[in-house]
């Protein structure tokens, strides 16, 4: 072989290799390409997807606070009731004490009155005893 023949089977090894080159360049920018589109795409669905996902959790935030702000006006509302219940079941217990304590003055007296009557009915009868026994 002559220079000019292995020249020229060098430039074309080079030209070949030059060919492949381009050609992985360009398999591998149409890949890269695709790969941003896709990428792209995902990104705005996880965009659309956090946006919903965002608004649905504002939404839900207002619902609870209103739901606290509810629970607040019901437990006042509750705590008044349960003041004044408390109070009357006071007044309640007050009136029993009261009842109570009268009940156990009047049957004390009672008792008393019972005492006394059966004492002197002892009396009585011891008196009657002598008598009868000269």
């Amino acid at each position: 072989m002559n220079e000019t023949e292995l020249l020229t089977l060098f430039v074309g090894i080079i030209a070949l290799c030059m060919v492949i080159i381009t050609a992985v360049i360009i398999f591998i920018g149409t890949y890269s390409i695709k790969t941003m589109q896709k990428t792209q795409e995902f990104i705005a669905h996880v965009q659309n997807e956090l946006s919903f996902l965002s608004t649905k959790a504002a939404l839900t935030l207002h619902e609870v606070n209103e739901l606290l702000s509810q629970l607040r006006v019901e437990s006042k509302v509750l705590s008044d009731k349960s003041k004044l219940s408390l109070h009357e079941l006071h007044d309640l217990i007050s009136f029993l004490h009261d009842e109570t304590k009268t009940l156990a003055l009047k049957a004390s007296n009672g008792i008393a009155k019972v005492t006394i009557g059966s004492l002197a009915i002892g009396a009585i009868s011891q008196f009657f005893k002598k008598k009868n026994n000269p």
